[in-house]
């Protein structure tokens, strides 16, 4: 196996899930109410971009902790690394990793039940309630994976390996719908 392709496809994956989860959430929590009116104006873009958004984070953070040897996930990754790794370093990693997937079993199961898999018997509402976690939680596991990946890839800061800074893309999605409710109000304003 090709360490550098599994690290980069771990790179995609901690963006994506940083990425998605960021955006979704401006969407459904910090944009309201103050663009209320202009998600209800283009509604049908705003239902499936959140959809999408949501759906995306939970694949792209279940990703990291596959623990299948056939897949690009940090367990993987860490086997593959850990004759190549100080072994003071190594252990380092290897508990920080433990903690994080303990912190991501919640996740990775509403993944499995009601994202890749459609569980008949329990609704989404039920599947989280039964795990008790809050939104900022899991905002917390998906940035602390991310940055456990650039820890991995050796960044010398955030963003660094091209995983975004954290709310970069909830600041870009409140500019966007800034922009909207601007040319809403002033339709002779350029158009995006």
């Amino acid at each position: 196996m090709n360490s550098s392709k599994i690290l980069s496809d771990l790179i995609a994956s901690a963006t994506g899930a940083k990425a998605h989860y960021d955006i979704w959430w401006t969407q459904i929590s910090d944009a309201k109410p103050k663009f209320t009116s202009i998600m209800n104006k283009h509604s049908d873009f705003f239902r499936a971009s959140q959809d999408a958004h949501f759906t995306a984070f939970f694949i792209y953070l279940a990703h990291l902790f596959d623990k299948r040897s056939d897949s690009s996930s940090i367990p993987t990754y860490l086997a593959l690394m850990r004759d190549k790794t100080c072994p003071v370093k190594f252990e380092k990693l290897e508990s920080q990793y433990r903690s994080l997937a303990e912190r991501a079993i919640p996740l990775v199961t509403v993944r499995h039940k009601t994202i890749a898999h459609i569980d008949k018997k329990l609704s989404e509402n039920d599947l989280f309630s039964s795990f008790n976690i809050s939104w900022n939680e899991i905002r917390n596991i998906i940035n602390d994976s991310a940055s456990f990946v650039e820890e991995l890839a050796e960044a010398p800061h955030q963003g660094a390996v091209g995983i975004p800074r954290d709310g970069r893309l909830g600041e870009a999605t409140l500019r966007i719908l800034q922009t909207l409710e601007m040319q809403s109000i002033n339709p002779h304003l350029k158009k995006l």
